[in-house]
């Protein structure tokens, strides 16, 4: 729940409580009842009190709303948060945080020769083991690529899966895990002039 929403709750259960401590005070035998009707009477005829209650109404139905809906974002939180990398060793499931594994995409990516920067994304989704497997991960590494002046992009690409993978082998030990490779710049002949020059 949000400030303006927690604003709200606090006037509203503020009047609440202000109106339940005004009827308690009405039901004590201090005011006489035909005053008491007086003035109820010249309250219910006006617009003021008709526009009082429906902004109570609106605000208790907004309030309401507020509070189902701070469960299901709270799920949807949970469900969209990324899950740690299981790795499956000899001693038992180990648990990798996935900015490990993207940093260790990037740095292995950065080796090719012709990439200049790389930006990796990396996805685990929880995949349930058949009968007596123990649950694995399945990984999807999604790598953005700045290359050099004059590289082959085929080339490249395919020297930068392969060095990605064989970390995600050796280190990791991943079986389950796919690499979507994408270009989002080459380097123009100046900026490879000046990157000599300096």
């Amino acid at each position: 729940m949000g400030y303006i929403n927690r604003f709200l709750l606090f006037l509203y259960t503020l009047a609440i409580a202000l109106a339940a401590l005004g009827v308690m005070v009405l039901c004590l035998p201090v005011f006489p009842i035909p005053a008491i009707l007086n003035e109820v009477t010249f309250v219910l005829s006006r617009w003021e009190t008709m526009a009082g209650a429906a902004l109570v109404f609106i605000l208790s139905v907004h309030l309401l709303a507020c509070s189902f809906s701070g469960e299901s974002k709270k799920e949807e939180k949970k469900e969209k948060d990324p899950e740690a990398v299981i790795v499956h060793g000899a001693g038992g499931d180990v648990r990798v945080a996935v900015p490990a594994v993207s940093s260790l995409a990037e740095k292995s990516a950065l080796k090719v020769q012709g990439v200049e920067g790389v930006n990796a994304k990396v996805e685990s989704h929880r995949v349930a083991g058949g009968e007596g497997k123990a649950p694995s991960s399945s990984v999807v590494i999604g790598l953005d690529l700045e290359l050099g002046a004059g590289q082959n992009v085929a080339q490249v690409s395919d020297a930068v899966r392969a060095a990605v993978s064989e970390q995600m082998n050796e280190v990791l030990g991943l079986a389950d895990y796919s690499i979507d490779i994408s270009v989002a710049e080459i380097a123009g002949k100046d900026a490879a002039k000046k990157s000599r020059v300096s």
